[in-house]
């Protein structure tokens, strides 16, 4: 049974997606959180090596 794997770069964007909609767009200092396409490379490199981190751990605690 073929299993489907999220690609790291989708994985950071639903990651990013999902925090700003968790602080209502907003960062810490009060400004609008900008849209995923918005962000600048390095800021998008950034969720997705987290979102790979978050996704290694969880597929060697389940095997």
């Amino acid at each position: 049974m073929f299993k489907y794997r999220p690609t790291t770069p989708a994985i950071g964007q639903a990651a990013y997606e999902a925090y700003a909609e968790a602080v209502g767009n907003t960062s810490v200092n009060g400004d609008d959180l900008p849209a995923w396409d918005a962000l600048t490379v390095p800021v998008r490199n950034a969720w997705q090596l987290a979102a790979e981190a978050v996704r290694h751990k969880v597929e060697l605690s389940t095997t």
